[in-house]
C-alpha cells in the first residue's frame, strides 16, 4: 500500500526497484519483526532534492540539458533545487518514466549526461 499522491490517494502498487525515505506504521495493525534486509548503496550518486542541496558541475549540466529539451529548471546555477526537481519530474512524465524527480542512471541517460 502506498500513499501515492493527492491525485491518486492510497494505491496498491509494486515496490521493487524504488527507493524509500520514509514509512509509517498504521495504528491497530499488529506488526511482526522480520529479518533485516540489506540494501546495497547505489552504484552511482542519485541526484535529488536534499538538505543541504546537492550541487556541482553535474547538476549544472543537468539543468542545461533540461532547458535544451524544453523543461525549465530555473536558474542554471548548479544547485539541485525545487525548480530543477520539477523540470526533472516533467521530463520523466513526458518519457513515461516513474516521476520521482530524481536523476539516477535512467534519467541521466535520457538527459545525455554521465553520473
Amino acid at each position: 500500500m502506498e500513499a501515492h499522491s493527492s491525485a491518486d490517494g492510497v494505491i496498491r502498487s509494486h515496490l521493487a526497484g524504488r527507493r524509500w525515505d520514509m514509512g509509517i506504521l498504521i495504528p491497530e495493525i499488529n506488526y511482526q519483526p522480520a529479518a533485516p534486509v540489506t540494501v546495497p548503496p547505489p552504484a552511482t550518486t542519485i541526484f535529488r532534492l536534499a538538505v543541504p542541496p546537492m550541487h556541482g558541475p553535474v547538476v549544472q549540466q543537468m539543468q542545461t540539458n533540461l532547458k535544451q529539451k524544453g523543461f525549465d529548471p530555473g536558474a542554471i546555477d548548479g544547485v539541485f533545487g525545487p525548480h530543477t526537481q520539477a523540470a526533472v519530474t516533467a521530463l520523466q512524465l513526458s518519457l513515461g518514466f516513474t516521476p520521482d524527480g530524481e536523476v539516477g542512471p535512467i534519467t541521466a541517460k535520457a538527459l545525455g549526461i554521465t553520473l
